[in-house]
């Protein structure tokens, strides 16, 4: 009862915190990826109250400057390469999970860890990073022409659905001419030799 309470109430603090740093539309975002990461966690046999906490808080420094993002890195040590430089945008997932730390004393590694690893996943993501990357790929607001695919694979196999959406993600920005952060391309590896490496097994 008193982990339900602490949840809880952890979760009443997240969509509060969320809903007075974001825009009414990014809000309503944050509230659909929400919903889509606590039933894909609930799905595949995950807890639905960490994965939902991670969703509230996955955008909550997403209307931030860049000029803001930069300085807040440096402040707080954090990494930043040279995509990040040219895109500070980038950073909003490792921004706010610190602020998350800082602000709302949130201490789950996997909680946090899924919040940095929204947006250009990261080799060896745990089960809720796994869940709040696609979730954030195909909430119901989502409409281009792979997402109904990408739901489905969703509801079978969180590594599957992943991996086709990091592919979606890298082919668009070949096809506008953009680089493709290259923890994406990592993440794009890990999963692929992960996929190969279960089909031996189901071979043997």
């Amino acid at each position: 009862m008193e982990d339900h309470a602490k949840i809880a109430t952890l979760l009443e603090e997240a969509d509060d915190f969320a809903r007075s740093r974001l825009s009414d539309a990014r809000y309503e975002h944050t509230l659909r990826v929400a919903d889509t990461a606590e039933d894909l966690a609930l799905t595949h046999d995950h807890d639905g109250d960490r994965a939902r906490l991670a969703a509230l808080l996955h955008d909550a420094a997403r209307e931030i400057g860049p000029n803001e993002f930069l300085k807040l890195a440096d402040d707080w040590n954090l990494q930043v390469d040279e995509s990040e430089r040219q895109s500070p945008k980038l950073l909003h997932g490792p921004v706010a999970a610190e602020l998350a730390r800082r602000e709302l004393g949130i201490d789950d590694r996997e909680v946090l860890e899924a919040m940095r690893a929204h947006t250009t996943g990261r080799p060896m993501m745990g089960p809720l990073a796994l869940v709040l990357y696609v979730a954030d790929k195909i909430e119901p607001a989502r409409d281009y022409p792979s997402v109904g695919r990408l739901r489905k694979l969703a509801n079978e196999d969180l590594h599957t659905a992943a991996l086709e959406a990091l592919r979606r993600a890298i082919a668009n920005n070949e096809a506008r001419g953009k680089d493709t952060h290259p923890a994406s391309i990592e993440t794009l590896d890990w999963l692929e030799a992960d996929r190969n490496a279960q089909s031996r097994i189901e071979q043997e």
